[in-house]
């Protein structure tokens, strides 16, 4: 299955709904009818089996449904939407402060132009550290193109409601606010990069526009300089002519010599050609290249709002949904041996197995296999071994492995299931052990030798066995386990 592209609004439900369900095992806040009631529902347009297209379309209608569900039951989780949107008033407060910044900068050197005040000199060397920084984040993909970007960034992630009645549900929107802050990053950084850049080009255009207002409304606006530099007119000149060159060339006016710079220095003259030399040098190094990467940001932020890239196939609970929607009811027969599981880990066992081969396996237990009576139990049932999909032979670490008697079984059921469609998972569950060994200075390493041991045993089986935690752990945890043995686990051939 190919990556997930959503819109933005649909892929905001659908990592909403994932959160929900994957936090919810029980049921409280999203039941199982309602999550039976959205497959099916989504299911009346089509099964989502011809692609990526398909699927995400399966997908965008099943959380809809779902949220329909639970809106009028949490209407809280509106506001977890809410959260989780770019703020449209950033669009405009940052560009707009940053004109009104410039706008009065202008001031701070006084009520002449000062041709090498801070604004205007710090203005190009800003915007010249920001260019090659992005072109370095070009050219080493995985750095951000902005000193600013993660601040600004950070006014769009999403805040996790504070549920302290609902914790399953407080779980659900403390998730999604990690997954979409990660999901949606890409787009984020696209519309920070957006508002920077603009915010940028209207500070330059402030700084311009506030010298212009004052040369229209002052009898003669001056232009001269100040500062310690006395002597170095020559350097001065240089500078300023390699930053003037471009708007000498278009606008005629001829460059600045050491001479004039000198009969500057605590002089001035009109300030008119200044003026304009520093527009046009603003223009063509900051506002029109700025508002050109505002532009392409923008684009690319209104392409990733309309597809989001998703975690496709890689994705357990995207796999799990697919599998419970389209897959046949297969079976999966559970056979313990020398060991009896809790009613408890019986049921984990089974609600894992749901998540790992979809909610429609038909999961049986056996009555547990006495230790010293594999011969005479396979001898009667080797026959029936096949007529289930999954066979998993359930182990206890707890007990010490014999390869003559727990080796030779799993081989025994091995063989007797060679080439007859039926695969086979070795599953050790650690639960009893790392209970007897809680609270014990030396359990890791006692637990790491028993597990070797097992495994040791076992290896001649061509399986790798799984260890599995039943009473203890994270429940997707232990289904993704489970998933990825059953998977790697080929059919005895």
């Amino acid at each position: 299955m190919p990556q997930l592209r959503l819109p933005e609004s649909a892929a905001r439900q659908l990592l909403l709904v994932r959160a929900i369900e994957s936090e919810d095992r029980e049921g409280a806040v999203l039941t199982r009818e309602d999550r039976q009631y959205a497959t099916s529902a989504a299911l009346v347009d089509g099964a989502p089996d011809d692609g990526g297209r398909r699927v995400a379309s399966f997908l965008h209608r099943r959380s809809a449904l779902a949220l329909d569900r639970l809106l009028p039951r949490f209407p809280v989780l509106r506001q977890a939407c809410g959260l989780s949107r770019w703020p449209a008033w950033v669009n405009w407060a940052v560009p707009l402060a940053a004109l009104v910044l410039g706008f009065v900068s202008h001031r701070l050197d006084g009520e002449r132009l000062n041709i090498l005040a801070f604004p205007l000199l710090g203005m190009l060397l800003w915007n010249a550290a920001v260019y090659l920084w992005s072109l370095v984040s070009w050219l080493r993909p995985g750095r951000e193109g902005h000193p600013l970007l993660g601040a600004l960034a950070k006014l769009g992630s999403p805040f996790a409601a504070r549920l302290s009645s609902q914790p399953t549900l407080e779980r659900g929107v403390a998730r999604f606010a990690r997954d979409w802050s990660t999901a949606a990053t890409p787009l984020t950084a696209a519309r920070a990069k957006r508002t920077l850049h603009l915010g940028a080009a209207l500070f330059a255009l402030g700084i311009i526009a506030g010298m212009l207002i004052r040369a229209r409304y002052t009898a003669e606006y001056r232009a001269g300089w100040a500062g310690t530099w006395s002597g170095a007119e020559t350097e001065i000149g240089t500078f300023l002519s390699v930053v003037f060159a471009p708007a000498a060339a278009l606008t005629g006016l001829p460059l600045p010599t050491p001479e004039r710079l000198r009969a500057l220095r605590g002089g001035s003259e009109n300030a008119g050609d200044w003026l304009l030399l520093w527009a046009t040098t603003a223009a063509l190094f900051v506002i029109i290249p700025r508002l050109l990467l505002a532009a392409w940001s923008a684009s690319r932020a209104a392409l990733l709002a309309r597809s989001l890239k998703l975690p496709g196939e890689e994705d357990f609970y995207v796999r799990t949904l697919l599998r419970n929607a389209l897959g046949q009811p297969g079976t999966a027969r559970i056979i313990p041996y020398a060991t009896t599981p809790s009613v408890p880990g019986r049921e984990r066992l089974e609600r894992l197995l749901g998540q790992a081969l979809g909610e429609k396996v038909r999961v049986g237990f056996d009555p547990p296999v006495p230790y010293g009576e594999e011969e005479r139990w396979l001898a009667s049932e080797g026959e029936r071994l096949a007529h289930a999909d999954q066979l998993v032979l359930l182990f206890s670490l707890a007990s010490t492995p014999e390869a003559e008697n727990h080796g030779a079984f799993a081989r025994a059921v091995a063989t007797a299931l060679s080439g007859r469609g039926t695969g086979l998972t070795l599953l050790v569950d650690d639960s009893a052990f790392r209970e007897r060994l809680r609270g014990q200075p030396s359990a890791q390493r006692r637990l790491d030798e028993r597990t070797q041991a097992w495994r040791q045993v076992l290896l001649p089986t061509g399986q790798e066995p799984v260890i599995l935690s039943l009473e203890l752990g994270e429940e997707e945890v232990g289904a993704r386990t489970l998933e990825k043995a059953l998977q790697r686990a080929p059919v005895p051939a």
